[in-house]
């Protein structure tokens, strides 16, 4: 009967010891869970901000986008304002032109 004892008594030190074991494992995992999962909640935080970030930068961008549309020239635009310079050009040298021959003639 004393091996029995001790046998029981050492396989209960056993399980005692396993179970400490496990209990210490156990924790271990919690801990790194709950630090796994603060770091979680800062990386959505984070991710939160810089997406209201980057959506203020589009708005801003969207924002300068219409006015340059609304104070770009086409080219059709262009060609047109081209097209009146040079018919304003061309009249002014034709006067210019005209003027230059009356005083030559009134010289003559």
């Amino acid at each position: 009967m004393p091996n029995l004892a001790l046998a029981l008594s050492e396989l209960r030190r056993l399980v005692e010891v396993g179970f400490e074991k496990n209990n210490g494992l156990t924790q271990l995992i919690l801990q790194r869970l709950e630090q796994a999962d603060d770091r979680h909640a800062e990386l959505v935080q984070r991710v939160e901000q810089d997406r209201a970030a980057a959506e203020l930068r589009y708005a801003a961008l969207e924002a300068r986008l219409d006015a340059i549309e609304r104070e770009a020239v086409t080219r059709t635009q262009l060609a047109d304002r081209t097209k009146q310079i040079i018919a304003v050009v061309s009249v002014l040298v034709t006067v210019a032109s005209a003027v230059i021959a009356l005083i030559a003639l009134t010289r003559s």
